[in-house]
């Protein structure tokens, strides 16, 4: 182990290059100098390719090929790093060149190395070393000679240089405007100048060339040339970039924030959005050198470096992380949104993506790195074990179903689960008024199936809907075309029937105010209201808005079948019937139609009513945060009353920016078929009592059939104890088994007809389709089974988020998420957030009076 101390007091060895002055210094060793090298490098950027190349062929003409090794190493700390571009380019170096090893020392200084000695003989010099000692002094005087002709040459294209204007394609490219200091040359021009072609890695730089100045100190030492594609190069010359950086404009005496940044572009961007003076380093590895300048000269400022993501893992520069720790300063990083384009890597293209507002914002929340800068964040722990989507089981389908809701997605390319719940959605509504299913003696109950899709408007499920509804709605039609005789020849009888009751109240009225009697009449009355004639029943079957009230008394008079199908469900989750006042009782409601109990509707100001042997099917698209707003509005009704419960849910991926028009299918031979089988079922008598209330058939289950159930059941109910996998969602899983003995039947009625009992196949079908649901509600429903202290977390952790994506930061004040995020109070916002940071997910820190939220970069990843 060498100490730094001992790295530079080498023990002397006749033929070395250099020897270090002190007490017991004398000329080095092969390793010493090795040391030494190793020493040097670690000051220097490997990123700049000029400085690379000639560290390269400074290590290969003092070690030849044993310096490969250490030049490779060090090549390997550049993000540009190619370990085959390495090798051939160690290959094309030659021994013996006029670079030497006094160039790399050379470069060393530039970025701030300083060896603890002075180059001095000490004593009489071997003929080797006094060689060595002259070589070194003769590159020092030809390096300086070289700034010296750079910077010559500089001024010359400078002075040639015209004003830069605004139609400079890179300036166009970046959407920034030209300051003075920034002019520019035609490529060829500058060529004459120069008295070679600038080029970037090989490629001729050409058209409108932008000029930027580079200065040391306050002094002219190089440019740097862009052309309109981005292509970049510096002057030649040893050392004339090293610690060098470009302003927009002259920099004032004193500064109270100063903007550091890597290109151009950066810099004039964020100094546009926030004011603040500003300038370039112009390559990553020049920041050190740069920032330990600018420390020098303004010792009191705040020196903010804007940091440049690495495009290979999305993490802030380590060239600027370092150069922020180097002196005291913050590091500003930024973000993108999921949708940016992920060559999106500096504060130009936030500026382009967000607007000056990002950047300005970003700027200010620039913090100190060091225990938090990004690079250093654990991977986030998750709020809740993930539920993974598993894909639809359509095999499960009956073949025709299958086949009809293939064609249609084909067309359409909606969600598969959406068009699949479209499908069931149209089979339950024509099936529900004839049969019931029957597990076992006293289990007997509708078939009709509550479906909930979880899905952004513009999913398609109107369309959807209306493929596989449409024979339902053209039977509503017909019955209603068929009923106008009835209806009519009714309205008669009930016209007639009104003139009878005026007649007979005007004789009460009449004999009561000649006191004489009225019983007969009263009588006659009251035989006359026991025989009025009640409006003949028209199938009603589809509802889209109606209050649950609404539809209660929708099945009492018009029709005991119906289905609530809509595409905007927020008519149902926010409409005025679910109002605080109300939710408890029209929840109940809900569920006991889907239960298929007998209900009274009491009134005050109008008639009551009771609804008897009434079936209902619910197919309701909702967006996720209409029903968390729901959530919210009925606390824990939603579920406490067992009412999402009851639902079969999805919650598929959208397929928005996926569907490619394609021609639809001559005739629909699928959808047809599909349409046919409904049609059938529809046409099957149903049996209505004279109280208006159904009368449907109980299915049974074959001894095969009824033996899966059990077995279904039974796998579901060992996991609803605690610490079971269906603990989270044991109310929505307490109704699995119901619902697939429901769509059994379903199965059994469409595939095999009327009569017998379901069959093994059809239960096993509707068991994985049920499956695939309860792990759907597994999925979205799982958060909502939280403590009320993880619930808070689980808001505010999606909040932080949202909000982060949006205005491109990863910073925001306890006092902002307590103004605009979903948990309002203090207290309960402070234990949200010790469980956010518990998992790794945010850190909170003080900073001046204000408290920051430090969202983990990992949260705000784009995912594919």
């Amino acid at each position: 182990m060498h100490s730094e101390e001992n790295i530079f007091r080498p023990t002397p060895i006749p033929g070395s290059p250099i020897s270090v002055h002190n007490t017991h210094s004398s000329p080095l060793s092969g390793g010493d100098i090795v040391l030494l090298i190793r020493q040097a490098l670690s000051f220097i950027p490997s990123d700049d390719r000029e400085i690379w190349i000639r560290c390269g062929m400074a290590i290969k003409d003092e070690l030849g090929e044993a310096g490969f090794e250490i030049w490779d190493q060090w090549s390997s700390t550049s993000n540009k790093y190619q370990a085959r571009d390495a090798a051939a380019t160690w290959k094309s170096f030659n021994s013996g060149g006029k670079v030497g090893i006094g160039t790399l020392f050379h470069y060393a200084k530039q970025y701030g190395y300083r060896c603890k000695g002075t180059y001095k003989s000490t004593g009489p010099l071997t003929a080797q070393t006094a060689e060595r000692q002259c070589i070194v002094a003769k590159e020092e005087a030809e390096i300086a000679s070289e700034r010296a002709d750079t910077a010559t040459r500089a001024m010359a294209i400078w002075r040639a240089a015209t004003e830069a204007k605004a139609d400079h394609p890179y300036l166009e490219r970046k959407r920034v405007s030209p300051v003075a200091t920034l002019r520019e040359i035609d490529a060829g021009a500058a060529a004459k100048i120069l008295g070679y072609p600038p080029k970037s890695r090989g490629q001729l730089l050409t058209g409108r060339l932008l000029v930027v100045p580079v200065k040391q100190g306050d002094k002219l030492s190089t440019l740097e040339l862009i052309d309109g594609d981005k292509r970049k190069t510096a002057l030649a010359g040893r050392g004339s970039k090293a610690g060098g950086y470009w302003a927009p404009e002259s920099l004032p005496d004193v500064v109270g924030t100063l903007l550091i940044g890597e290109g151009v572009a950066t810099v004039l961007s964020s100094k546009e959005a926030t004011g603040y003076p500003a300038i370039a380093a112009l390559s990553s590895g020049n920041l050190l050198a740069v920032a330990k300048a600018m420390r020098e000269r303004y010792p009191a400022a705040a020196l903010v470096i804007l940091a440049d993501l690495v495009k290979a893992t999305g993490a802030p520069d380590p060239h600027a992380i370092e150069a922020a720790q180097s002196v005291g300063g913050k590091l500003a990083v930024p973000h993108f949104a999921a949708s940016s384009d992920p060559d999106a890597t500096d504060f130009n293209d936030m500026v382009l993506t967000g607007g000056a507002a990002a950047v300005e914002r970003g700027i200010a929340n620039a913090s100190q790195p060091g225990q938090d800068a990004e690079g250093e964040w654990t991977n986030p722990q998750p709020l809740t074990a993930k539920v993974e989507p598993e894909p639809y089981p359509l095999d499960a389908l009956p073949d025709t179903i299958r086949a009809a809701v293939e064609e249609v997605a084909a067309f359409v390319k909606a969600p598969l689960p959406l068009i699949a719940s479209s499908a069931l959605t149209a089979l339950s509504l024509a099936v529900q008024a004839h049969y019931d299913a029957k597990r076992a003696e006293k289990l007997q109950g509708p078939v009709g199936l509550f479906l909930l899709t979880i899905a952004d408007s513009g999913e398609r499920k109107t369309t959807c809907d209306g493929f596989f509804t449409q024979p339902i709605r053209d039977y509503e039609a017909a019955q209603a075309e068929a009923a106008k005789p009835g209806l009519r020849e009714c309205q008669v009888k009930i016209e007639a029937w009104e003139a009878k009751r005026s007649g007979i109240k005007e004789q009460i009225r009449q004999l009561a105010k000649g006191s004489k009697p009225t019983e007969d009449m009263e009588s006659a009355l009251q035989e006359l209201e026991n025989n009025k004639p009640e409006m003949p029943r028209i199938p009603r079957l589809l509802y889209a808005d109606a209050t649950p009230e609404a539809l209660a008394y929708g099945l009492a008079k018009l029709w005991p079948s119906a289905g609530v199908v809509s595409a905007e469900a927020g008519i149902v989750f926010g409409s005025h019937g679910m109002g605080k006042d109300s939710v408890m009782r029209n929840l109940a409601l809900l569920n006991q139609l889907w239960d298929g109990a007998s209900l009274t509707i009491d009134r005050r100001s109008t008639e009551s009513f009771g609804v008897r042997g009434a079936r209902l099917t619910m197919a309701l698209q909702v967006q996720e945060a209409t029903l968390r707003s729901f959530f919210d509005k009925t606390g824990v009704l939603a579920r406490g009353t067992g009412f999402l419960a009851r639902f079969l849910v999805s919650w598929p991926e959208s397929t928005q920016g996926n569907r490619p028009y394609t021609d639809p299918p001559e005739d629909w031979p699928k959808l047809t078929a599909f349409h046919k089988r409904i049609d059938e079922i529809l046409k099957i008598t149903v049996l209505v009592n004279d109280a208006g209330a159904l009368s449907p058939v109980p299915l049974t289950l074959k001894p095969d059939a009824k033996a899966a159930w059990e077995e279904f059941h039974n796998a579901i109910e060992i996991e609803l104890s605690s610490g079971g996998e269906l603990y989270d969602v044991r109310d929505v899983a307490s109704k699995s088994a119901d619902n697939a003995a429901r769509l059994a039947v379903l199965f059994q009625i469409f595939e095999h007809g009327v009569g017998g009992a379901v069959e093994l196949d059809c239960f096993e079908c509707a068991g994985r389709i049920v499956a695939w649901h309860l792990n759907e509600a597994r999925r979205f429903f799982g958060e909502l089974a939280l403590p009320a202290e993880l619930a808070d977390a689980a808001r505010l952790d999606t909040w932080l988020i949202g909000y982060c994506q949006r205005e491109q930061t990863h910073l925001v004040s306890t006092r902002e998420a307590q103004r605009l995020g979903p948990v309002r109070d203090r207290e309960r916002l402070t234990t949200a957030l010790r469980e956010l940071e518990e998992l790794d997910r945010v850190k909170v820190s003080q900073e001046g009076k204000r408290k920051i939220i430090k969202v983990n970069p990992a949260l705000l990843e784009v995912t594919s």
